[in-house]
C-alpha cells in the first residue's frame, strides 16, 4: 500500500494511505479524501476532503464519489485517527491548505451522520 503526505496550513505533515475505491474499508474513524493523480502522474490532487466516525459505512455509498470520478478521482486516501478532535484538526488544517475543489463551506460532517442515524433532522441557518 502506498502513502501520500500533505502539508497543512499549520505546516504539519499528514500521512494518508492510498487505497483503491473497490477495496473494503475498516469500520473505523478517519479523515479521508477522494483524489486523482497529480500533474504528470506524480503525487495526488485531493478533490474532496472530509472526516467520519465510521469509514466503511460512510464510503459504502458516498454521494460525492460519482462527481469525484467525473473530475478524475481514482483512489481514496485515508488518515485514521481515533480521537474526534484530531480528525477535526486534520480536516481543517488540510482544507485550508489544499482547498479541494469539491469542498464548499466546512460543516460538521460527523454531526450530520449522527443526526441521520438517530432520525433527527438538522436545519442550518445562516
Amino acid at each position: 500500500m502506498s502513502e501520500a503526505i500533505f502539508r497543512g496550513i499549520s505546516g504539519r505533515l499528514h500521512r494518508f494511505d492510498v487505497r483503491p475505491p473497490a477495496e473494503p474499508f475498516p469500520a473505523e474513524p478517519a479523515v479521508y479524501c477522494f483524489a486523482r493523480p497529480g500533474p504528470g502522474g506524480r503525487g495526488w490532487t485531493p478533490l474532496f476532503l472530509s472526516r467520519t466516525g465510521n469509514l466503511a459505512k460512510r464510503l459504502a455509498n458516498h454521494e460525492q464519489w460519482p462527481e469525484a470520478q467525473l473530475l478524475g478521482a481514482t483512489h481514496v486516501l485515508v488518515c485514521q485517527h481515533d480521537e474526534r478532535d484530531a480528525r477535526e484538526y486534520v480536516e481543517a488544517d488540510l482544507a485550508q491548505a489544499l482547498r479541494p475543489v469539491m469542498n464548499g463551506p466546512l460543516f460538521d460532517a460527523e454531526l450530520t451522520e449522527s443526526a441521520d442515524e438517530a432520525g433527527v433532522r438538522l436545519v442550518w441557518a445562516a
